[in-house]
Parts: structure tokens; sequence; C-alpha cells
């Protein structure tokens, strides 16, 4: 499976479980996004599976976008060498703080990359 595949599919799983905590737990929406849920479940690689399994048990979300060169969950500034390898199109990491796996979010078009102490 790829990185970008399995990236896609946690962003959706993450998505899809706080829409079904929103609604009554035997709604008919609900019934629906549970089942989609279970099927993006079934098609995700147990080691991945269960990180976020471990991240959601603490409420966290398993897959966060970088806001700048910042980790959205924690809030803390990454380490350029992972900001290099997030650019990779595809790829995702870890955040060395919090563990959420993180991905880069697409560069607004004529963005200018930043510059070092400004």
């Amino acid at each position: 499976m790829y990185s970008a595949e399995v990236l896609s599919q946690l962003r959706s799983l993450n998505h899809l479980t706080q829409e079904v905590a929103s609604l009554p737990r035997e709604s008919r929406e609900a019934v629906l996004l549970l089942a989609q849920i279970e099927s993006l479940r079934a098609r995700l690689p147990n080691s991945i599976l269960s990180y976020h399994d471990r991240l959601a048990a603490r409420g966290r979300p398993s897959a966060i976008k970088v806001e700048g060169t910042t980790c959205r969950a924690c809030h803390l500034r990454l380490p350029r060498g992972l900001l290099g390898e997030l650019a990779v199109p595809g790829r995702f990491g870890v955040c060395p703080n919090c563990g959420v796996f993180l991905w880069l979010g697409e560069k607004p078009a004529g963005a200018a990359p930043a510059k070092e102490g400004a």
C-alpha cells in the first residue's frame, strides 16, 4: 500500500469518526458511517491501525496537516529534516513530540519559500 493511500484512509477515518460521534448512535446516518469506518479499517495495515487506535483512545486524531513549520496537534516547531521528508509528494511522517502522523499541505500558488530567521 502506498503512503499517499494510507494517509488518505487515515484522514477519512478521522473525519468519519468525528462525524459519527455527532450523531445519535442508532440513526441511519450513523449506521452508514460506521459501515464506511469498518471498510476503511479493513484496508489499513495492522501496524498503522493499531497506532491510530492508540491515539484515538486518548481522544486524539491520528493524522494532522502541518501548518507552516508547526505540528497542529502539539503546536511545536518541526525539525527541518522532517519537513524536507514531508515535502516529497505522497509522504507522511510522525511528529517527534506528540506522535501523530503528519503531512504537508499543498503550498498556495506563487508562495515563496520561508526565509531563515524571518
